[in-house]
């Protein structure tokens, strides 16, 4: 029997009414669905993406869906950091109750960043990490949550400490990823330990058919990852679910058998070794300084 999703919305969420989501990746294979199942609840959106045109063509067709939505669009380009820079200060001071990182890329050409790290790292971990803490603020108004999404891959890395971004690895697009990911989950993971003012839900939706897994598939692997996996719109329950649950610090979100089928649960997340966690935080933080530093000089 096909999963009624709506039904499954009505029995996992409450009201969002007068509620403000931020979202990067809004317009993306699981953006779209999160957006819509969001909308359903009341909340208003602020979709962060690289392309205001895409974002302007998807918020035509909400509206059309949802007459009465608020939806607002701010343009970010997560490889460039003064394109983050201008995002926050649009920002920060305006209500948050919820900033979910979706955005992300994979297996796409790597170029080096203004960090001089490859952009699927840039992307993926330093440019959301870095808007989380620079709209820390806005989020702590409002007793506010963070939900990130990561990915089973990360637990397939290790922390390299002289390849920190895996750039040695380039023709090896899953570890490149896995490890951004990595970076991602444990740094937030740290951040938010000892917080009580703003929470954060680590999510993952499995294995699922987007554009950006189907980039460099073939039409045959495309094809079995259709048939063989979850529809997009029931992965992005997992990301939804995130919202509405909250959990600890050693847990995640995601679904409920082997961590690819079923429907959202919430499960132990994958150990990392003390000593690595705490690598990868003061990593993360190490950056956020140059980054601070950069913007001092402009």
């Amino acid at each position: 029997m096909a999963l009624d999703i709506n039904q499954w919305l009505d029995n996992n969420t409450v009201s969002l009414s007068g509620r403000v989501v931020v979202i990067t990746g809004a317009t993306g294979g699981l953006g779209r669905h999160v957006v819509r199942d969001l909308l359903k609840t009341g909340a208003k959106i602020i979709m962060l993406e690289r392309s205001m045109s895409v974002m302007q063509e998807f918020s035509q067709e909400l509206l059309k869906e949802f007459p009465n939505a608020e939806v607002e669009c701010i343009e970010i380009d997560l490889n460039q950091i003064q394109s983050v820079n201008l995002a926050v200060a649009q920002l920060i001071n305006r209500r948050i109750d919820y900033l979910i990182l979706n955005a992300g890329v994979y297996n796409v050409p790597l170029t080096t960043s203004q960090l001089s790290y490859n952009n699927v790292f840039q992307i993926n971990f330093i440019s959301q990490y870095y808007l989380t803490k620079q709209l820390l603020p806005a989020l702590q108004r409002t007793n506010g949550k963070v939900v990130a999404v990561t990915s089973i891959a990360h637990n397939y890395v290790k922390l390299v400490e002289d390849d920190v971004d895996f750039s040695k690895q380039a023709k090896k697009a899953s570890k490149v990823y896995g490890n951004s990911k990595r970076f991602l989950t444990l740094a937030l993971s740290e951040f938010f330990k000892d917080r009580d003012d703003v929470r954060l839900a680590l999510v993952h939706p499995g294995i699922t058919l987007t554009p950006m897994t189907n980039a460099k598939n073939s039409k045959l692997t495309g094809a079995v990852m259709k048939l063989l996996f979850p529809k997009p719109a029931v992965a992005a329950l997992n990301i939804v679910r995130g919202v509405f649950a909250d959990i600890n610090y050693d847990e995640w979100i995601g679904p409920k058998t082997a961590k690819i089928w079923g429907l959202p649960t919430v499960s132990k997340l994958p150990t990392a070794t003390t000593e690595e966690r705490a690598k990868v935080f003061n990593l993360a933080e190490s950056i956020c300084k140059v980054i601070d530093k950069l913007n001092s000089l402009n």
